[in-house]
């Protein structure tokens, strides 16, 4: 468990579970604190930010060419990844080890030759 100490430079190279824990301490040391319900509104809300930065920084064009992201774009995503690390704190959840499992079940489904290639 990472402590309550700030450490936003500790972030570089963590862990998924890392990274969550060190959410959910900023959010202690803010007095921010998130339910489950309202991280994940969080989360969708800034999705929708995410999506309008990504739209302006390639001009609402069709992607037909590699635009390289914004400092928009790459903020949002921070705020994107920030809330989603936190709903999984507030819904009790291991972002590590839900993403292992993940990657787990693509690899089985994907890789491991079955014919279903959706998400």
């Amino acid at each position: 468990m990472i402590d309550d100490e700030p450490g936003a430079g500790r972030a570089a190279g963590a862990s998924l579970t890392e990274c969550q824990e060190l959410t959910w301490a900023f959010r202690r040391r803010a007095k921010m604190p998130v339910t489950a319900d309202v991280a994940l509104l969080d989360v969708c809300a800034e999705l929708g930010e995410l999506s309008g930065a990504y739209l302006k920084n390639c001009g609402y064009a069709p992607a037909t060419r590699s635009v390289p992201p914004s400092n928009q774009v790459r903020a949002e995503f921070g705020d994107v990844l920030f809330a989603l690390l936190g709903f999984a704190a507030a819904a009790g959840l291991d972002a590590g080890a839900e993403f292992a499992a993940t990657l787990q079940r693509y690899e089985e489904r994907f890789v491991g030759g079955a014919e279903e290639r959706h998400g």
